[in-house]
């Protein structure tokens, strides 16, 4: 069914509307937000549409329609855009009561749940048009910096959440196990940057069911990662079959961990997933722009001392330390971006390419350990550690090198300039 909508009048609350679907038309008022709306519609013949229609104008949408029935009685409605918005699509399903769609669990093509987020609602769309890409995980312009943060939890917990039914509707899981586990890392990220503002307990908690939840999905991808790391050893030397018997076994562990992403078990991690995400659905944290401020700065200074212990002892637990530093530092200045100057770009790229390499030197690490638990000829394995210790040494200096740069600044200075960037940009 085509469908045309304007928008005559809107407050914070509620909307007026104008809305021709097919031969219907049709003029409604709506009162709320999010998962719970009231809303009351009028028949209009064609001499007031056409009166009506033109102070709507600059405030509409164009889309087509599409009902498809899912079980249990219920209708989704896929609304494909057109005109400005061409390429967006949005699926909406009502219900007749909020324990109604808590309970429902949507198919895996449905994708990133977006209730409550005022800019993709149709007046949304109407007024603003489709939500810059980049601005998804980020602070929006004229966000409160808190308040945002809070926003783009709900958005990665959200895209958590996909990742996972759609890990269980594949199948092949393994590249969406890998999209969950990032999403869940950047929302711990993100929950760091409320330290002092929400509740310590609920930000505690929040953290633990994001760490449980991807440890739950960690084993088929460590051992991807072994394998892949194990390969890159290997192929640098030409050596390549001196480990056969070893990539057997880890191909094999991989196969026993997909088999174990069963239905129930990626219905226990999305209900504990959607719950971080539904804790900061719609919550106005405020601004405590010096308070996100201060965690940002904290975390970089634990990642600077981190590098110098690192640098200190090369030790395997130093570096890991430092890496989870460095890719909470990249996560939150990709947060906090559009609120930062330009020279931050810098350090944020900085931080990314640490974290990359400070993920590989670990790679490295964990694959030494597993090398020590393996059945393998003495020789063998006496050869394996050698290449492993030496791409171990040569990755340390990578690291170093690109570490010094990216904590060039002291951390006071950075948290006083992250502190001004975020006042001024509200």
């Amino acid at each position: 069914m085509p469908i045309e909508q304007g928008y005559l009048a809107l407050d914070e609350e509620s909307e007026v509307r104008l809305r021709r679907a097919g031969d219907a038309l049709k003029l409604t008022v709506k009162h709320g937000h999010g998962e719970s709306r009231q809303e009351t519609e009028v028949d209009v013949d064609q001499a007031t549409f056409d009166e009506l229609w033109p102070e709507s104008e600059g405030r509409r949408v164009e889309k087509e329609r599409h009902r498809i029935e899912l079980e249990g009685g219920l209708v989704a409605e896929l609304d494909i855009y057109s005109g400005d918005l061409d390429g967006t699509s949005v699926v909406e399903v009502e219900f007749d009561s909020q324990s109604a769609a808590r309970d429902f669990r949507p198919p895996a093509w449905f994708g990133r749940e977006l209730t409550g987020d005022r800019l993709w609602a149709n007046q949304g769309l109407a007024i603003h048009g489709r939500p810059p890409k980049g601005l998804e995980f980020r602070l929006r312009p004229d966000e409160e910096p808190a308040t945002g943060v809070g926003r783009v939890i709900t958005a990665r917990a959200a895209q958590a959440v996909a990742a996972v039914r759609q890990a269980g509707a594949a199948e092949d899981s393994a590249p969406y196990v890998h999209e969950a586990r990032k999403s869940l890392k950047k929302v711990r990220s993100a929950l760091r940057l409320l330290r002092g503002i929400i509740p310590d307990e609920e930000r505690s908690a929040f953290n633990s069911d994001c760490r449980k939840a991807g440890n739950s999905l960690s084993g088929a991808r460590d051992a991807e990662v072994k394998m892949a790391t194990l390969g890159l050893v290997l192929g640098k030397d030409g050596e390549a079959d001196l480990a056969d018997d070893w990539m057997a076994e880890l191909e094999e562990e991989a196969e026993v961990h997909r088999g174990g992403l069963t239905a129930a078990n990626l219905k226990e991690l999305e209900d504990s997933i959607e719950g971080v995400r539904r804790g900061f659905l719609g919550r106005e944290t405020g601004a405590a722009g010096e308070a996100v401020a201060g965690n940002v700065g904290r975390g970089y200074r634990r990642g600077r001392l981190a590098m110098k212990r690192a640098r200190k002892g090369r030790a395997p637990e130093d570096f890991h330390d430092w890496r989870k530093r460095a890719k909470d530092l990249r996560y939150q200045l990709e947060i906090l971006g559009p609120h930062l100057p330009s020279d931050f770009d810098g350090i944020r790229t900085g931080a990314t390419d640490l974290a990359e390499q400070l993920g590989d030197l670990h790679d490295l690490d964990v694959l030494a350990d597993d090398l020590a638990n393996r059945d393998l000829e003495p020789e063998d394995r006496s050869r394996l550690a050698g290449l492993i210790a030496d791409a171990r040494d040569r990755q340390i200096d990578s690291c170093l090198k690109v570490g010094e740069e990216t904590y060039s600044l002291k951390p006071g200075r950075f948290t006083n300039r992250v502190g001004e960037s975020l006042s001024d940009g509200v």
